[in-house]
């Protein structure tokens, strides 16, 4: 397992957002969506609350219920209908989830070049490693390097 990989456990672990769950009134105080608009949310399909193992007890919601919420707020805001806020909520996160997953396989890890911090995106090839620096200065600067020099950067780069 990568260093990067150990660390990105150690992540989850910590802020495991599956554990996080709102009732219905936190959802609203955080958001400022009213418990009856979000019971009507609920109806329309929009969002989920979480099943309970007891139906009596309060509606809670899941994180990404929370994000959900608050995105289609924001879309709401900026003079969107129900329909469409809710729509552009979804496809939003959709692309969030690509991008999610396509770090999640992509990153190998991190290292440092000549004092300068660089993600390592992976093989380039069967001889080279992609990596992309971050200098200090702006934008991102890519660079390839053999397979074997990158092994040895990312041992020696502290965690």
């Amino acid at each position: 397992m990568t260093v990067m990989a150990e660390f990105s456990d150690e992540l989850r672990q910590v802020f495991d957002v599956k554990r996080l769950v709102f009732r219905i009134g936190e959802i609203a105080s955080m958001t400022g969506v009213s418990a009856r608009q979000l019971r009507y949310w609920e109806q329309k399909g929009l969002i989920q609350s979480q099943d309970r193992p007891d139906e009596k007890q309060a509606r809670v919601y899941t994180f990404k219920t929370f994000i959900q919420v608050s995105i289609i707020k924001y879309f709401l805001d900026e003079g969107l209908t129900l329909a469409a806020a809710a729509k552009r909520a979804t496809e939003r996160r959709a692309r969030a989830e690509q991008i999610h997953r396509f770090v999640d396989r992509g990153l190998q890890g991190l290292l440092q070049i000549d004092g300068e911090m660089a993600l390592n995106l992976g093989a380039f090839d069967a001889n080279q490693t992609l990596l992309a620096l971050l200098p200090a200065d702006g934008g991102v600067h890519y660079r390839l390097l053999p397979n074997a020099e990158v092994r040895r950067l990312m041992a020696i780069t502290p965690n």
